[in-house]
């Protein structure tokens, strides 16, 4: 077992335990607050937050956290990390929030601005999304685990979208000549879990999000055969200077779909 082997079972073990406590907070009363941007955080995004703190710094205590939850560390401080965890111990809250199980447990490591190991929890369908650099991306669903390969470029294309959002991103699509066979609402970063799967096409995402965000569904969709892409048409970097992404486009099988945006001059130099 090589070192990210040895990591990413830790935080899979982290992320099981995280599951349990945010799936315990569901069936009972729990506080809902808003933070400065209106955005909401419940006692599951803390309880969440608690577990996956203590067991990844316990689990490697050389790589710092950055996390949704967590004070914001000053660029001066974050730039000689060469490896870092990116957290968010709930994505979709508003999703929790309305009960409809689209949340997401993230957690993604980073080494040199990239993802390497990244997991991805989905806790109401008991279904773990894995990838490691190199050996593949994976679903795993009552202890078994199937290898994840994005679907192979058509320009007839199944959209997948935020429940928030937004015509301009369907219409950015158009934009690229694609005919669009379906559009598909769907919360947090399960959304990157079906690009992996083939379920998907395309998801783009035209206004800024922060790396936790990305960080976990990157390396996932990666490793089936895909990428997420800026505006530029680069794979995304983490641990900038500023925290926020631009905006995104993933993709499955990326080989045929670079090749594509090129032809439209989709991404600007």
């Amino acid at each position: 077992m090589n070192d990210w082997e040895a990591l990413a079972q830790g935080a899979m073990n982290a992320v099981q335990l995280a599951r349990m406590e945010v799936l315990a907070v569901m069936q009972r009363s729990y506080v809902v607050e808003y933070k400065k941007d209106h955005s909401p955080v419940t006692d599951a995004d803390v309880a969440s937050q608690t577990i996956l703190l203590e067991k990844l710094q316990s689990i490697e205590p050389s790589a710092p956290v950055v996390s949704e939850e967590l004070a914001d560390t000053a660029y001066d401080q974050r730039l000689n990390w060469t490896r870092l965890w990116m957290v968010d111990p709930l994505d979709g809250t508003k999703e929790f929030v309305r009960g409809n199980g689209e949340f997401t447990i993230n957690v993604a490591l980073i080494e040199n601005h990239q993802p390497v190991v990244g997991i991805i929890d989905w806790p109401v369908g008991n279904v773990t999304y894995m990838a490691i650099r190199g050996q593949g991306a994976y679903r795993i669903q009552e202890g078994k685990a199937t290898r994840l390969f994005g679907k192979q470029f058509s320009p007839t294309v199944k959209v997948v979208i935020s429940r928030s959002h937004r015509e301009s991103e369907v219409q950015w699509v158009r934009q690229c000549l694609l005919d669009i066979e379906s559009v598909d609402y769907v919360g947090s970063a399960l959304k990157f879990c079906r690009i992996a799967e083939g379920r998907n096409d395309i998801y783009p995402r035209l206004t800024p999000n922060m790396e936790w965000d990305s960080a976990a569904g990157h390396i996932l969709v990666a490793e089936a055969g895909g990428q997420v892409v800026d505006f530029h048409g680069q794979p995304l970097h983490y641990n900038k200077p500023d925290l926020h992404n631009n905006g995104f486009v993933a993709v499955g099988d990326w080989e045929a779909w670079s090749r594509y945006f090129a032809s439209q001059a989709a991404f600007t130099d």
